[in-house]
């Protein structure tokens, strides 16, 4: 394989695991935008109202049946006010995967069917690199945002502009999924929607769609399968191969089960096929109380 293919297939599995985990712990897939937003914060929703609770899910990543990551996204919830942290580390494979670790860490409130954060910061490292970004967010709009490093300006990278910044959700808040009501999180609507994800430097879409429901040893005992689809908004590069690949791929999903007896669902299993493997994230443990 020439050098050129092994940064595509680099980059490939580093941004499917970021999208899959939810935190860009993987940092070669990251692009990132060389300013700082500024907007005068107003005051924010008023939260769902929801029972004491709190989940903590340990998943274990395989590219082709090889095990190369672990992740953990734990949650306290509290009359419909969340903090959720998710942690990820990596085990360097061959020149495809790196060693690396990650931590990101999102507060907000519940809206009625949307997380909507406050707050998103995410400290990262990989071999000798280093990732760091901190959102402070007012009615998902972005008030105060800073990411490093900086990336050098590309012609092919789409401007990220104050429209990109409004109406969003951080990649760990969109684990999280609040539904209508109790019966919504057993069923087809749970993947009934489209997550408008901004990372920090990138803006993109996931639009969910329902597929099937499935047996699981998890939550209540069945997941909604949801189809996702990749769509590269801003920040991203848009000559790059990758960028291309994932919106084109129709081989991801997830699968979402219930937290405890809430209207909330948050992801059991996640599966991205790639040409070279399939990229696979399994809850080891669900445990909501």
């Amino acid at each position: 394989m020439t050098r050129t293919n092994h940064r595509i297939l680099s980059r490939l599995f580093k941004a499917s695991a970021a999208l899959a985990l939810g935190t860009a712990t993987f940092l070669g897939s990251v692009q990132t935008i060389d300013h700082v937003a500024q907007v005068s914060p107003v005051a924010g929703p008023q939260p769902a109202q929801a029972s004491v609770s709190s989940l903590r899910v340990t998943y274990a990543a395989r590219l082709a049946g090889i095990r190369i990551g672990t992740g953990v996204l734990s949650a306290n919830i509290d009359s419909g006010r969340y903090t959720a942290t998710i942690s990820a580390q990596t085990s360097s494979v061959g020149r495809l995967v790196s060693q690396g670790q990650g931590e990101a860490v999102s507060r907000g409130v519940f809206g009625n069917t949307v997380a909507v954060p406050v707050s998103y910061d995410l400290s990262a490292s990989e071999e000798d690199l280093t990732n760091i970004v901190r959102m402070r967010l007012s009615r998902g709009d972005i008030a105060e945002l800073s990411a490093e490093p900086p990336l050098s300006e590309h012609p092919n990278r789409v401007a990220v502009r104050a429209q990109h910044r409004r109406d969003v959700v951080d990649p760990v808040s969109a684990l999280l999924m609040p539904v209508p009501n109790v019966e919504s999180a057993r069923g087809p609507a749970a993947c009934e929607r489209t997550l408008p994800l901004f990372d920090g430097r990138q803006r993109y879409d996931i639009a969910m769609t329902f597929v099937r429901m499935e047996q699981v040893q998890f939550g209540n005992g069945q997941a909604a399968v949801c189809r996702l689809r990749y769509r590269p908004i801003a920040g991203h590069r848009s000559n790059r191969r990758v960028n291309q690949d994932l919106a084109q791929n129709p081989n991801m999903y997830v699968w979402l089960s219930q937290v405890g007896d809430q209207a909330l669902v948050a992801p059991v299993r996640m599966e991205i096929g790639l040409d070279f493997g399939t990229l696979s994230i399994q809850a080891l443990d669900f445990a909501a109380q």
